[in-house]
């Protein structure tokens, strides 16, 4: 059985791409634009027209383009604009199955007759309060798409000199109230899928605990690594009619698809940028990630991506282990005991006191819980310390409590790697 995760985590760097933009790659022949290419275009809201044109001039004349629609005035438009650039058809279509009835049902015998075929399609957001992260959406899928003349010639060079390369996805969108990075995004809609892949004649692993990398459809693919797909002989009937739900429809099941059909068909999928987006993504993400740390730090003690990878294991260990005492301790009032401390009042578990070696420069209370002199506690074998301090101060701090006679099964060193 074919599987798109093997390795998934050591090889997630491998599912990214970074073409130039300004620059053409190794590997590059003019000739690449003989091959059968056609990009194919989906628009449905006039009024946003003009957003895509700066994208659609990028792409080369050799390249044919399908526009679809089912919108009148935005026919005039695309019209117009074809006119002056030539080789470009426009296809009128039912607006039943939106986007995905425009590859899957108006284009699909055309497509079919391609090598590389491009798939785009335009997208408004459904509330004012969504519009910035929709023109970031929107912005993720053209720019990595077409985002030059010179970056589509490196796409088709790429495809052309990886011969198991079979679809190049945009990333999953960015923006302030999108949630698709961090998260499965199966949503409602895995059921649906795995009734599609039967549907397909798919035999390839499809699981549950790692998200599709396909979302939004849109698309470069070697056509060849689709075919199952676009064999089948769809109709606008089989697609949901409108009012479209917002979740668990075959639209849905087929955007999440699109990478085990290519796997099903021995073709690798990957995740494509241009350089200028990825350096844009990186800064973003190193923004977030900060961010994010500054608040797991403040609420649950987490300080950097180990300790976020250990935390279920390490927070089921702790609560077992403090069941065995009465008395549980914290030894160090500094950063590190104060995340300590935060972890513990998360697993729920009672801190009944921090210690410290002596009062100089710390307070008598940090967060309701009471500091104390390391000579103010007694020990015994009902009592668990946690050695919560920086590696220069805990050879000390297990000296200090030999000394005292706990045993040292009745402590634990919270910064031990």
């Amino acid at each position: 059985m074919n599987s798109v995760y093997e390795n998934l985590e050591e090889n997630l760097g491998e599912l990214n791409s970074i073409l130039p933009s300004e620059y053409l790659i190794d590997g590059y022949d003019s000739k690449i634009l003989c091959k059968k290419i056609a990009v194919v275009i989906h628009l449905h809201y006039s009024d946003t027209f003009d957003k895509y044109k700066k994208y659609i001039d990028n792409i080369p004349r050799e390249i044919r383009i399908y526009f679809t629609t089912s919108n009148n005035e935005l026919s005039r438009k695309i019209e117009a604009l074809s006119m002056n650039r030539g080789n470009c058809i426009i296809i009128q279509k039912n607006n039943r199955g939106r986007d995905i009835s425009s590859f899957l049902v108006a284009c699909r015998k055309e497509i079919l007759n391609y090598e590389y075929i491009c798939f785009l399609h335009d997208k408004r957001e459904k509330y004012p309060s969504m519009k910035s992260d929709m023109d970031k959406w929107i912005y993720s899928q053209w720019e990595n798409m077409l985002g030059s003349t010179t970056y589509i010639c490196n796409v088709l060079t790429y495809f052309d000199i990886n011969p198991q390369l079979g679809l190049l996805l945009p990333p999953f969108p960015l923006g302030e109230h999108m949630p698709f990075p961090y998260e499965k995004n199966w949503h409602q809609n895995y059921k649906n899928t795995i009734k599609l892949a039967k549907c397909l004649n798919l035999q390839c692993d499809i699981s549950k605990e790692i998200s599709p990398m396909a979302l939004g459809t849109v698309y470069w693919a070697r056509v060849d690594a689709l075919r199952k797909l676009l064999e089948h002989e769809w109709k606008y009937e089989d697609f949901d009619a409108e009012p479209l739900a917002a979740d668990g429809t075959l639209s849905h099941a087929v955007e999440r698809i699109l990478e085990y059909v290519a796997s099903d068909n021995g073709y690798k999928s990957k995740w494509v940028m241009t350089d200028r987006y990825a350096e844009e993504r990186l800064g973003y993400f190193q923004t977030v990630l900060s961010k994010a740390f500054e608040r797991l730090q403040k609420s649950l003690g987490l300080r950097y991506i180990y300790e976020l990878d250990q935390f279920d294991d390490r927070s089921f260990e702790f609560k077992k282990m403090c069941r065995n005492y009465k008395k549980i301790y914290i030894y160090g009032a500094g950063l590190l005991g104060v995340n300590c401390l935060h972890f513990m009042n998360y697993i729920d578990v009672m801190v009944d006191a921090i210690i410290v070696t002596d009062m100089i420069g710390n307070e008598p209370v940090i967060e309701d819980i009471p500091v104390y002199r390391l000579n103010e506690i007694e020990f015994d074998n009902d009592t668990f310390v946690i050695i919560a301090v920086t590696k220069q101060y805990q050879e000390e701090i297990f000296g200090n409590l030999k000394e005292k006679q706990l045993p040292m099964n009745n402590v634990y060193n919270w910064d031990s790697y």
